[in-house]
């Protein structure tokens, strides 16, 4: 997943919006616009937080390993990761 992914689909449902036939109710396709945003929002939504789940389980796995090798990966991980946020803050 990715926000060029979003973005490009959202993009292909507005264009579609643009493309509608004048003579059709502007409420009518505002609604069903809307809710096709909203299902592509919540489908983005969903995977995301999968993936942000499924990397803690991960982590966390790993840190109560009782392998002291997957515990030294799992801070260089997290070390990793916070200076990644760090830099997009």
């Amino acid at each position: 997943m990715s926000i060029d992914d979003f973005h490009e689909q959202a993009r292909q449902i507005l264009g579609n919006l643009l493309s509608e036939t004048p003579k059709a109710d502007r409420e009518q396709l505002l609604d069903a616009y809307a809710a096709l945003l909203t299902q592509l929002h919540t489908h983005h939504s969903h995977q995301l937080l999968s993936e942000v789940i499924e990397d803690a389980r991960t982590r966390l796995d790993a840190r109560l390993s009782p392998d002291p090798v997957r515990q030294t990966i799992a801070g260089v991980q997290t070390t990793i990761q916070d200076i990644w946020n760090s830099l997009w803050k």
